[in-house]
């Protein structure tokens, strides 16, 4: 019997990728504005290299930036990239069928949990942003996802492998590892079938067709 469902948040709750490119941008353009001389595009695509060279949780990416592009350093350049970088954060939404899915299935009685990896603070962040942070139960983040972390979420939720359906848009960090210790699971993929996991789906709202299904 499923008694719980556990989600990814990243592309899976909200356009994660699409947001991220915005904010860069929007970071960029102020940045330029400030007296930084270089192509938006240019700007950008040194700004990718920076970012999956530090992380994306390296708390200097146009420090370095700059020093990539050969720009002096400037606290104001840099201070108009971090600012218009937090204020494209008003734009954050999630998918639109994401809150009456989540209304739904709370109503039906699961227990709703995230599993998400990166740093914690920045995960409640998203959530509280996209007005999705009083809506599950239980809020798991980890460095990185592995079986492990998975093992744990089961632990603490005192449930078992059977129990469980794990949500989420990537095969090696959401599917695979929560499918090797039996959990279903559940792959958002939105601009194509996805392969790999017990169900796919292109549009959120169709997970509740699978919950019913699971139900019988």
């Amino acid at each position: 019997m499923l008694r719980a469902i556990v989600f990814d948040i990243d592309n899976t709750l909200f356009p994660s990728n699409d947001f991220a490119e915005y904010a860069r941008r929007n970071a960029l353009t102020a940045m330029i504005e400030a007296g930084m001389d270089v192509d938006e595009n240019t700007a950008y695509k040194k700004l990718r290299h920076v970012i999956e060279r530090y992380g994306p949780n390296y708390p200097q990416h146009f420090n370095i930036l700059l020093k990539e592009l050969g720009v002096k350093h400037n606290p104001k350049i840099i201070a108009a990239g971090i600012v218009a970088y937090h204020q494209a954060k008003t734009g954050i939404f999630p998918y639109p069928d994401v809150p009456k899915t989540i209304i739904s299935l709370r109503e039906r009685g699961y227990k709703l949990c995230i599993a998400s990896e990166g740093k914690a603070l920045k995960q409640w962040d998203k959530l509280i942003r996209l007005g999705l942070h009083n809506m599950f139960h239980e809020v798991f983040v980890t460095p990185k996802k592995t079986g492990h972390f998975y093992k744990s979420i089961l632990d603490k939720l005192k449930l078992k492998p059977q129990e469980v359906l794990m949500v989420g848009d990537r095969l090696d960090k959401d599917i695979l590892p929560a499918k090797s210790l039996g959990i279903k699971t559940v792959l958002v993929a939105h601009e194509h079938a996805g392969k790999g996991a017990d169900y796919s789906v292109r549009n959120f709202g169709e997970l509740l067709k699978i919950i019913e299904r699971l139900e019988k």
